[in-house]
């Protein structure tokens, strides 16, 4: 059985598709096939760029979704201030899997952009 993999991210809207690839590819160079990209609705846009350099499927996931996510590791004062939510790309990587789903890379911090990996064994 092979696992599932999530690359979740939270941007600014200010970010650009640059500044989310190059986290990415820092945070999880494997990310490239057999994953799934993971992000806030609001941030659509950005991430088809994103999923679309990367040839990934993308999820977008309601704020109400990501603000009933447990088992985040990070906190982040501005994702809670906007989306009620320790971390955006921790929950949208773990919601994205569903029930079960652990992070194996957490939170990381770009330029605008955090990025974070979870799997389904």
């Amino acid at each position: 059985m092979t696992q599932r993999i999530s690359i979740g991210f939270g941007a600014s809207s200010r970010a650009s598709c640059e500044d989310i690839l190059l986290l990415i590819r820092q945070s999880f160079p494997q990310s490239e096939g057999g994953a799934i990209l993971a992000t806030l609705d609001r941030r659509g846009q950005v991430g088809e760029r994103v999923a679309s350099a990367l040839g990934l499927p993308i999820v977008l996931l309601p704020a109400s979704i990501l603000s009933d996510m447990r088992g985040l590791t990070t906190f982040s004062d501005r994702a809670w201030r906007t989306v009620a939510t320790a971390s955006v790309a921790e929950a949208s990587a773990l919601a994205s899997l569903g029930p079960g789903a652990r992070l194996i890379v957490p939170r990381r911090v770009g330029k605008l952009c955090t990025c974070a990996v979870a799997v389904l064994p």
